[in-house]
C-alpha cells in the first residue's frame, strides 16, 4: 500500500496592504469601482428627496422659520438650540434652500451604505434597492426632504450603533465622521440628548455582558462621547446667549404646559391658587383650548398675560415642582398614557399643510431667497395639496412599520443568539429608540404623528438588514460576517532524504 501524502493546512492570506507589493503581472487589475460608488450614492440621494421634487420646493414646517431665522437674523430662540440653524446656514449659503435637503439626503444615503456594508450587504445595487424601498414604503423621504431636523433622529440611532458595535469594520476616517455626525445629530434637537444617553448606556451594558470590560469600555466611550460633546455645546451656547449654563434654559415651559393640559398640573393649580400667588391663577379658566395653541399662538395668554415663555419659565418650574410633589403617581400615569399613544402614532403627513405668512418661513424666503419665493408659493404644499399626497401613502407606511416591528421582535426572540451581538444590538437599539422616542417626545411634549414617524423607517429597515445576510448565506452568496476565515488543505510532497 502506497504512502499517504501529508497534508498542509494553508491559512488564508490577508489582502495586500495599501502601498504593498503589486499583484502578479499575469492577474488582471481590479476595476476601479469608485466612480460607480459615487454615482450610486448620488442616485440614492436623489431618491430620498423625491417629495421635494414632487412638491416643487423643499418641504417646510412652522418651525422652519425659526430655524432659518436664528442665523439669518442673528438671534437665539428660547425654544430650540441653534445647531440645526447653523447646519442650514452652512448648507444654503444664502443661495438656495434646495442645498440643505440634498445634503440631508446625502448623509442618509451614506449612512445606509455603511450599514449595508458592515452587515455584509455591500454593493451598489443593494444600496439603490434599499433606498428605493425606503422611499416608497416608509416615511423617511418625507423627513429628509423637509427643512427640519427630524430626519436626524434616525441618524442618532444608526450612528451610535455603528460606533459601538461595528467600529472595527469601519475605516478610521469613517469612525471620525460618525463621531462628528452623531455629535451634531444629538445637539440639533433637545429630545435627542436623552435618547442618545439612553442608547449609549444601554449599548454599554450589552457590550459588557457580551464582550467583557476591556472591549466594553472602548465601545462605551465611542457611544457616549457624542452626548458629552453635544451637552457641552448646549451648555456653552446657553450660557453665552441666555446667561444660563443649562441644557434647556426654558424647558420648564414645555413640561409645565404638558402637566396642565394633561390634568395633574391643573388639579394642583386649582388647589394651590390663589395662595401660591402664581400669575397664571387668574386665567385658569381662560387658557387656550389646546396646549400647542397655548405655546405658539400669538394671542395666547402665555404672551399677553404671562409676558412670554422666558418670563414665565421660573413660575413654570415651580408649578412642575409642586405638581410632582403632590401627585407623582398621576404625573407618571399621564406620561405613560402619552408615551403609549405616541408609540402607536406614526402616520405620514403631519405638519405638511400650507404655512403661509407668519409664523411660517415665507417672510424669510422673500427677504433672503427672493428668486425662490414664487417656487415656494406655487408648491403643492402651499396650495394645500401635499398633505393629501402624504396621507394617501400613510396607510402603506404604517402597515410596513407595524409589520417591521412585529418581525423585529420575533427575530430577536427566536434568532437573537444566532444573529450575533452586533446584529442583535442593532435590533435592540431600534426597539429601545422606539420606546425612548415615544416617552421623551410624547411624554414631555405631547403625542404628535411626526414625532414617531421620523424613526418609523427604522422599524422596516432593521429587520431587513438582519435577515438579508442570512438569506444570502443560505443561498451560498456571501460568508457569515462574523465567521472565522476559511482554510484550505493541500497535499505536500513527502520529504525524501538526499
Amino acid at each position: 500500500m502506497g504512502a499517504v501524502e501529508p497534508l498542509e493546512v494553508v491559512a488564508p492570506q490577508p489582502p495586500l496592504a495599501r502601498g504593498g507589493p503589486a499583484a502578479p503581472a499575469h492577474l488582471p487589475a481590479a476595476p476601479n469601482r469608485t466612480p460607480l460608488r459615487y454615482a450610486t450614492w448620488f442616485a440614492a440621494t436623489l431618491l430620498l428627496v423625491w417629495p421635494a421634487a414632487w412638491n416643487g420646493y423643499p418641504l417646510i414646517f412652522a418651525d422652519t422659520g425659526t430655524y432659518l431665522g436664528q442665523t439669518l437674523l442673528g438671534y437665539l430662540g428660547w425654544d430650540r438650540p441653534p445647531f440645526y440653524s447653523t447646519f442650514l446656514y452652512l448648507t444654503h449659503w444664502k443661495v438656495t434652500l434646495w442645498l440643505p435637503v440634498l445634503v440631508q439626503a446625502a448623509i442618509l444615503a451614506h449612512l445606509l451604505g455603511l450599514v449595508l456594508r458592515v452587515q455584509g450587504l455591500g454593493g451598489e445595487g443593494i444600496l439603490l434597492l434599499a433606498a428605493a424601498a425606503l422611499t416608497v414604503l416608509t416615511s423617511l423621504p418625507w423627513f429628509v426632504a423637509q427643512l427640519m431636523p427630524d430626519c436626524f433622529t434616525g441618524v442618532v440611532v444608526v450612528s451610535l450603533w455603528l460606533l459601538g458595535f461595528r467600529a472595527a469594520a469601519l475605516r478610521a476616517s469613517e469612525r471620525l465622521w460618525l463621531l462628528l455626525l452623531a455629535t451634531g445629530a444629538v445637539a440639533i434637537h433637545q429630545s435627542h440628548l436623552p435618547l442618545a444617553l439612553g442608547l449609549g448606556l444601554g449599548g454599554s451594558v450589552l457590550l459588557l455582558l457580551g464582550r467583557g470590560w476591556r472591549i466594553a469600555r472602548v465601545g462605551a466611550a465611542r457611544m457616549l462621547v457624542p452626548s458629552v460633546l453635544a451637552a457641552l455645546a448646549m451648555l456653552t451656547v446657553n450660557a453665552a446667549g441666555h446667561g444660563r449654563a443649562s441644557l434647556s434654559p426654558f424647558g420648564s415651559v414645555f413640561f409645565a404646559t404638558r402637566l396642565i393640559y394633561d390634568g395633574p398640573g391643573m388639579d394642583y393649580l386649582r388647589r394651590a391658587c390663589p395662595e401660591a400667588g402664581y400669575r397664571i391663577c387668574p386665567i385658569l379658566d381662560r387658557l387656550s383650548p389646546f396646549h400647542n395653541a397655548f405655546l405658539w399662538h400669538p394671542e395666547s395668554p402665555l404672551y399677553h398675560v404671562l409676558k412670554g415663555p422666558k418670563a414665565w419659565a421660573p413660575e413654570a418650574a415651580a408649578i412642575i415642582s409642586g405638581t410632582l410633589h403632590e401627585a407623582p403617581v398621576a404625573v407618571a400615569r399621564a406620561m405613560l398614557e402619552n408615551a403609549v399613544r405616541q408609540f402607536c402614532r406614526f402616520g405620514t403627513g403631519d405638519g405638511l399643510e400650507a404655512w403661509p405668512g407668519i409664523p411660517g418661513p415665507e417672510p424669510l424666503i422673500a427677504s433672503f431667497f427672493p428668486h425662490e419665493l414664487e417656487g415656494f408659493q406655487t408648491s403643492r404644499q402651499e396650495r394645500g395639496l401635499l398633505a393629501e399626497d402624504a396621507q394617501a401613502l400613510s396607510p402603506l407606511h404604517v402597515a410596513v412599520a407595524v409589520a417591521g416591528l412585529v418581525a423585529l421582535v420575533l427575530l430577536l426572540l427566536l434568532k437573537g443568539r444566532r444573529l450575533g451581538l452586533p446584529s442583535a444590538a442593532f435590533g435592540l437599539f431600534v426597539l429601545a429608540a422606539a420606546v425612548g422616542n415615544a416617552t421623551i417626545a410624547g411624554g414631555l411634549s405631547g403625542p404628535a404623528e411626526r414625532y414617531q414617524a421620523r424613526i418609523a423607517w427604522l422599524f422596516a429597515f432593521a429587520p431587513s438588514v438582519l435577515v438579508a445576510p442570512a438569506l444570502r448565506r443560505s443561498a451560498g452568496r456571501v460568508p457569515a460576517a462574523d465567521a472565522a476565515p476559511a482554510v484550505s488543505v493541500r497535499p505536500v510532497a513527502p520529504h525524501r532524504p538526499a
